[in-house]
């Protein structure tokens, strides 16, 4: 039974299998679908088209552009798809061979088919699956993967267990630290997405050791008794990548040709395949050329262009600015622990972003040269997710404050309590323990809605705005924010039943709260008025 994880990215996707024989991972080439040059990173294009829509007939990866396939604006062809997977409302569908396709759908089938790819390169089915998923949008792809799609349903694949790890932790357990309690932090910067994490190695005080895989049983199976753990301290993240510095250069090129973009049609995609070699190159080159023939137009593209006026570009674009946000974001909140720059031990640059080399000086500037490392910017989250499968465990915590809506028998209005401040690890050692009240004589059900806030919150109440209400917290009388309820829909919110009816401002049930080690909230309502257990350790919502 193999061991295997996906590197799901924005413009590129990684395979990698866990070599028992080797003791390591290895990245797997897969044919067809991975860059086939030898001695370069073996990376999957993140693209898809549809041969037959009906029959979900598609081309992936490299294939799609080997067969030039890779047309911007034809509706069979989709690419960056896992940036739009993010987004919170659905995207617009296209009918292709009439059937319906979104970026949801497409990024679900370009996985199923590297997995299966995967499954004939190992001709072994998945002892365990690990994937890998973005700081900032976690609870999105999570949900994605739960409950969207389909991919590990697959008989085919015969998934025994599966793994969601954000991009960031796992590149921390990629790179060769050891060194016990290093503070590491991992500047993710890919496609599609920039994500900071600080990430803290084991202790040796702990008795955790260092980062090491962990032993096995005598049937072959990884021990997960007293493994070592990595603990994210700090996050930040933004959605901006190497796509959005692509389509720069693409307008940059189109303003020296003096051609708008409405004017390009099939050649977008070769002119922006072209700007993403010119930056590819700059990153160890002083200039690069653009030279793109379109042969419907028998125009040719061209420009010059140098390191300098690539920064310039950058920079127009409030790019720099962007980075040292995002950096300063994460060291505010390691700051707030009492972790300063001068504690970080490495810096761990991963993403092909990373290999700019204005993006490097950034980052130095924030923390020398001496302790950013480089030397694995495709493979560390692959690899890193991969260790998991052998030990290695990780504590991580939740991004945002979570409160319970309750209605108060005295004011009438909907309050909130915090049940969950921001950064309490996950999964939870003792569940949170709540008594909630009846707020009206004759009450026979109780909602349990939950809401996600910034911060640490006091008092949270409800204000009308018409016929529309927004939920407020107010902090010490001087500072207002907004929660946003996750679950306060028909047919979403959790309803406990009274029996009998409850009485206005009794103690009426004890809610026993916890978070799983998938981020789910779950609980368990006791009944006070006859001790009966109404729900038990039932899915309310999902937790960032």
């Amino acid at each position: 039974m193999a061991k295997v994880a996906v590197d799901f990215g924005t413009t590129n996707t990684i395979a990698a299998v866990w070599r028992d024989a080797l003791d390591a991972p290895e990245t797997i080439r897969l044919e067809g679908l991975a860059n086939p040059i030898a001695g370069e990173a073996p990376l999957i294009p993140s693209l898809l088209y549809v041969e037959d829509g009906s029959l979900s007939q598609v081309v992936i990866g490299h294939g799609v552009r080997a067969q030039g396939y890779d047309l911007h604006g034809d509706e069979r062809f989709f690419s960056s798809f896992k940036r739009t997977i993010a987004a919170r409302n659905r995207p617009l569908s296209r009918t292709i061979d009439g059937s319906p396709w979104d970026e949801r759908r497409a990024g679900e089938v370009f996985l199923q088919r590297v997995l299966r790819s995967l499954l004939d390169a190992e001709q072994d089915n998945f002892e365990e699956l690990v994937l890998t998923v973005p700081v900032q949008s976690f609870e999105q792809y999570l949900k994605w993967l739960r409950d969207e799609t389909s991919v590990f349903d697959d008989e085919m694949l015969g998934v025994q267990r599966l793994r969601i790890v954000d991009e960031s932790t796992a590149a921390a357990l990629g790179y060769d630290v050891r060194t016990p309690g290093a503070l590491v932090l991992v500047f993710d910067f890919g496609g599609g997405t920039l994500d900071v994490s600080l990430v803290q190695m084991p202790t040796a005080e702990e008795g955790r050791g260092v980062l090491i895989r962990g032993e096995r049983d005598t049937r072959g199976r990884a021990s997960y008794q007293d493994q070592p753990e990595a603990r994210v301290l700090a996050k930040a993240g933004r959605i901006l990548g190497g796509d959005d510095i692509d389509h720069w250069l693409l307008d940059e090129l189109l303003l020296r040709n003096e051609v708008d973009r409405s004017e390009i049609g099939d050649a977008y995609n070769m002119l922006k395949n072209a700007c993403e070699q010119a930056k590819i190159r700059l990153s160890d080159h002083e200039s690069a050329e653009i030279s793109v023939f379109d042969p419907d137009t028998y125009r040719t593209y061209r420009a010059t262009l140098t390191r300098t006026q690539f920064e310039e570009i950058l920079d127009r674009h409030e790019f720099f600015d962007a980075l040292q946000k995002t950096l300063n974001k994460a060291l505010r909140a390691a700051r707030a622990r009492g972790i300063f720059p001068e504690d970080v031990s490495a810096v761990l640059m991963i993403g092909g972003s990373s290999l700019i080399p204005s993006v490097q000086r950034t980052v130095r500037t924030f923390f020398g040269s001496e302790r950013v490392m480089m030397d694995r910017p495709f493979e560390a989250v692959a690899h890193g997710a991969l260790s998991l499968t052998v030990g290695l465990g990780i504590d991580d915590f939740l991004y945002h404050s979570y409160a319970v809506r309750h209605l108060s028998p005295i004011t009438l209005r909907h309050e909130w309590e915090e049940i969950i401040p921001a950064g309490t690890r996950y999964p939870l050692d003792d569940n949170i323990k709540l008594t909630l009240t009846a707020s009206r004589d004759g009450q026979q059900a109780l909602e349990l809605v939950i809401g996600e806030i910034e911060d640490s919150a006091g008092t949270i109440s409800e204000v009308m705005f018409g016929d529309r209400s927004i939920f407020m917290v107010e902090e010490g009388g001087t500072e207002i924010r907004q929660v946003n309820p996750l679950n306060d829909e028909d047919g979403s919110r959790t309803v406990a039943v009274l029996n009998p009816p409850g009485k206005a401002g009794e103690d009426r049930v004890d809610v026993l709260f916890d978070v799983d080690q998938n981020r789910t909230l779950r609980v368990t309502v006791t009944d006070l008025a006859n001790k009966k257990i109404l729900l038990k350790n039932t899915p309310v919502v999902e937790l960032r």
